[in-house]
């Protein structure tokens, strides 16, 4: 076998053995991104269940994703998935790639077996700190970018594989005594409670009008997801007052806004939000370890 570091330039070797420039080893197998991240190269010819786990295994720790289940995930060991034998050369000092290869004969000596494994397109979540639904307390380890309601819109929920309830995310930051800068999000003339805009509804006929309870500008849409006593309680507890530009607050007005959905008060959502924060601080703050003798 010829190492790497041994091979000249335009001679043929062996990724066997020691892991080659590039490759790291996931589930145990020496694997490389190709071109633009479009596609996996795994030594040897793996079979169906050591493709999802280098899968699964790459985009947790190159990306922090978590694969979910999907029609292209579904096709993937079918169409996305080849096993070749090839053969591989090393490149020259004015070349751009540290090697190269190409499709070889099976009967070449040479030849080493590889699998080929496309991974875009796979629908996917964050890997988050795990935080418990609040609805049925079972616990997610994955958030995702998505719409939710409220004056924040867009932001980090997670989602329970069981009840299926979404809940934003709390932020995990490390200490940061530096003062950052605050700002209202929304528009003058816009909803205080969405994104909506006068020559924007929400929905189609939608009206922004002012709201002597809160004292604000509320489409209709907003003003009718709460009663005029939850309005009262969201704004007493500082619902939709700043923002920062990390989206702690962000997350806070999201996760007051749901919980009221779902009938809780919000003194009582604002309380846990806190106790959440702290919990996913701590989860989030790597353990030293105990020295063992």
């Amino acid at each position: 076998m010829t190492e790497f570091t041994d091979a000249l330039p335009g001679q043929t070797f062996t990724m066997v053995g020691s892991v080659k420039e590039g490759f790291e080893t996931l589930y145990g197998i020496p694997t490389v991104a190709l071109g633009e991240d479009d596609r996996l190269m795994a030594l040897g010819h793996l079979p169906d269940r050591a493709v999802f786990a280098v899968l699964a295994a790459y985009h947790r720790r190159v990306w922090g994703y978590r694969i979910l289940s999907s029609r292209e995930l579904a096709d993937l060991t079918r169409h996305g998935t080849k096993r070749i034998r090839i053969t591989v050369v090393k490149g020259g000092q004015n070349d751009d790639h540290a090697w190269q290869f190409d499709d070889a004969d099976p009967e070449d000596p040479a030849a080493q077996t590889v699998t080929l494994i496309d991974v875009e397109l796979l629908a996917h979540e964050d890997v988050a700190v795990r935080s418990e639904c609040p609805a049925c307390t079972r616990a997610s380890w994955s958030t995702s970018l998505t719409a939710g309601p409220g004056r924040a819109g867009w932001g980090r929920y997670h989602r329970c594989l069981y009840c299926h309830h979404r809940w934003p995310a709390a932020p995990a930051h490390r200490p940061d005594l530096a003062k950052h800068p605050r700002w209202m999000p929304t528009r003058p003339n816009g909803c205080f409670a969405c994104s909506c805009l006068p020559d924007y509804p929400c929905t189609d006929g939608c009206t922004i009008e002012p709201d002597a309870v809160t004292g604000q500008l509320l489409c209709a849409s907003c003003r009718s997801q709460h009663t005029a006593d939850v309005w009262k309680q969201l704004v007493a507890v500082s619902y939709g007052t700043t923002t920062t530009f990390d989206g702690v607050d962000d997350q806070r007005d999201r996760w007051l806004y749901s919980e009221a959905l779902r009938g809780i008060p919000p003194a009582q959502a604002a309380r846990t939000w806190q106790h959440r924060l702290t919990l996913t601080s701590r989860r989030a703050t790597p353990r030293p370890r105990t020295a063992t003798t």
